[in-house]
């Protein structure tokens, strides 16, 4: 006999395939309204209340997101028929792919493996789904070896994988794939990325002469300096001159010159290789580039560029700029890669190296050319020039049939629903979903949707993913604006500024909250919050009040006056100290000499605050535009950077 529970949602699922017809306002009213008490009647485990509901909504849009939460624990006890109908109905919906995920776990469990790969599709390589179909497809192939190759990838990461990984490498070593260089290999990535529980956890595999090596290893990832200083066995082997090697690079992480004395010591006692004076030079000359030391030029000069280290290749032009270095600059931006030479941020530093060394008409060239770009370096190019910004605004207008054709989409459709009932986090995953494999031409479409239902961060989010970045309108809105005036003018900053940090820190996501926790629109750590309201006399008693629009917009400018009074006056740090804090940027400060801006800006050693504070400037001009104010010129808001008092 068909257990009660199914026999009631048999009928549910298949009446939920039919089109959902235009409803009355008033109805579709009662249709959310039932949607959320059956949603809540789930929530409580109130399934009486739940089938009393929910036959009400077979044409409501929303049906499968309550079909999920009813099914997402039930899939042991619903036939497959039922399974697969939703699947194919609900394609639109992220609930579906997590729905045959938990599917999937049931089959493998069960070993209905007939199912389990009629459904297996879309499972990323690190998934413990990945593992047991690779377990069980080694368990009865024939024919072994792509599937060992698979193994093979699978195995060269740092990163610890699914235990349900355990059983497939163990077939794989036993075919004898586990090789000493194969288990090293992955130890060192492992030790690389800091995983050492990982590496401790390899190291059962290694014959018992090869764990002392491991330990060393390990000992030296510890306390560098000891283990340096105590080197008490022979350094000829690959693996003893990774240890030492590796040694050499986590002291640099604390000082980068007594590492390299460390080196040039060990030099002279043992004997390395040029691979391993490359891959010290390397790290060493980059954590010197990072703390601006001046050495850093000449040991990042003495390593060969790499065709895929953009990031050496890159750090050797900061050096060389940091230490104002033009004609060494200018010899590392040449062996940049032509597509990197193409970039509006190269070709500006090669026109300010051409500057400093006397070839003003080949720098006014390039600087011609960057300036009818829209961007930080467009703007900065236009400033020596004395020229007009090139906004080049141009808007996005979809014709009716694209904007009918874009509204009928089931996701879509789904999305603002979502949206409409203020499921916010479900309605951006929706999204997300629904516009995954769009074209360029769909996600403008999309964007400029959200933008008229109001959701200008889906908007802004969207359309950054297509080729057309020329609507300022749609790209950079300009809300609250009240508030906005109305609290730059009281903590005497421009309002300009103030978008521009709200711009970059949430994109108008007004509940948005990072890993680190800050929040709101302007992204105020909670102590800062506080911090900031004790400043302007506004009681915040919890991180609601922080995420309130007002309070959130009020104390953000109030800290951006304080960020801006402690660096006084000047922007550049103000907006360096809003992101990475104050503290941190007193130590990116010229030690002796002044800096032009720019340079300090591109020696910033952390790639986020780097591009912060290069997107920050850049917005406030875009914001100045969209304002109608004057603009403030970016050469205005970047004075020198005086050195540390």
């Amino acid at each position: 006999m068909m257990p009660r529970l199914l026999r009631y949602f048999i009928p549910v699922v298949v009446a939920g395939a039919l089109a959902a017809p235009a409803l009355a306002a008033a109805d579709l009213e009662q249709q959310r309204r039932d949607y959320l008490a059956a949603q809540a009647a789930l929530r409580a485990g109130d399934l009486a209340r739940f089938r009393q509901v929910r036959p009400k909504l077979d044409d409501y849009l929303l049906r499968g997101m309550l079909d999920y939460e009813f099914l997402k624990d039930r899939v042991a006890a619903t036939p497959p028929k039922v399974l697969r109908e939703f699947l194919a109905e609900h394609a639109e919906l992220p609930a579906s792919q997590a729905l045959r995920t938990r599917w999937l776990e049931h089959l493998a469990r069960t070993q209905d493996w007939e199912n389990f790969f009629r459904e297996y599709r879309d499972v990323p390589d690190d998934s413990p789904l990945n593992c047991t179909r690779l377990r069980y497809l080694l368990s009865v192939s024939t024919d072994r070896e792509g599937l060992l190759t698979e193994v093979d990838r699978l195995w060269s990461t740092g990163n610890r994988l699914p235990d349900a990984c355990e059983p497939v490498f163990s077939v794989w070593r036993k075919a004898g794939h586990m090789t000493n260089e194969r288990l090293w290999e992955r130890i060192g990535l492992a030790i690389e990325q800091r995983n050492l529980s990982l590496a401790g956890h390899l190291g059962t595999y290694l014959e018992e002469r090869d764990r002392a090596w491991l330990q060393r290893w390990l000992a030296m990832h510890r306390n560098p300096a000891a283990g340096l200083r105590d080197i008490r066995y022979p350094v000829e082997t690959p693996v003893a001159r990774q240890i030492v090697r590796h040694g050499v690079v986590r002291l640099a992480f604390n000082d980068p010159e007594e590492a390299m004395r460390v080196w040039t010591t060990l030099q002279e006692k043992y004997e390395f290789f040029g691979e391993d004076e490359s891959y010290v030079l390397r790290f060493v000359g980059l954590l010197a580039a990072q703390r601006h030391l001046p050495q850093a030029v000449e040991w990042l000069s003495a390593v060969p560029a790499d065709a895929n280290d953009a990031n050496l290749r890159h750090w050797r032009v900061r050096a060389a700029l940091r230490a104002g270095q033009w004609r060494t600059g200018l010899r590392f931006l040449s062996a940049l890669t032509q597509e990197e030479q193409g970039q509006s941020e190269w070709r500006y530093w090669k026109a300010r190296l051409l500057e400093q060394i006397g070839e003003a008409p080949a720098a006014r060239a390039l600087y011609n050319e960057v300036a009818r770009e829209r961007s930080y370096y467009g703007f900065l190019a236009a400033d020596r020039l004395g020229m007009d910004y090139a906004m080049q605004h141009v808007s996005i207008e979809p014709t009716p049939a694209e904007v009918g054709t874009m509204l009928a989409r089931p996701g879509i459709q789904v999305a603002r629903e979502l949206y409409t009932l203020g499921e916010i986090m479900d309605a951006r995953r929706q999204w997300a979903w629904t516009t995954r494999a769009m074209n360029n031409r769909q996600l403008q479409v999309a964007a400029v949707l959200a933008r008229e239902w109001g959701w200008h961060d889906r908007a802004i989010l969207t359309v950054a993913k297509s080729d057309h970045l020329d609507d300022l309108e749609l790209r950079f809105p300009i809300l609250y604006r009240d508030i906005v005036e109305a609290t730059a003018e009281r903590n005497n900053i421009d309002p300009s500024w103030v978008y521009g940090v709200l711009r970059q820190e949430s994109a108008f996501v007004t509940d948005a909250r990072s890993p680190a926790g800050a929040l709101g629109l302007m992204q105020l750590m909670p102590q800062t919050g506080r911090q900031a309201g004790r400043r302007i006399k506004l009681t915040v008693r919890s991180n609601s009040a922080i995420l309130d629009i007002e309070n959130n917009l009020r104390l953000g400018a109030s800290y951006l006056r304080t960020v801006l009074d402690v660096n006084r006056g000047n922007q550049v740090l103000a907006t360096a100290a809003y992101n990475a804090g104050p503290n941190r940027v007193r130590g990116w400060l010229p030690a002796t000499d002044g800096l032009p801006a720019d340079a300090w800006v591109e020696s910033i050693p952390y790639t986020e605050t780097r591009n912060y504070v290069k997107n920050v400037l850049g917005f406030t001009a875009v914001y100045d535009y969209r304002l109608g104010v004057g603009p403030t010129r970016l050469v205005d808001r970047m004075v020198d950077i005086a050195p540390s008092p």
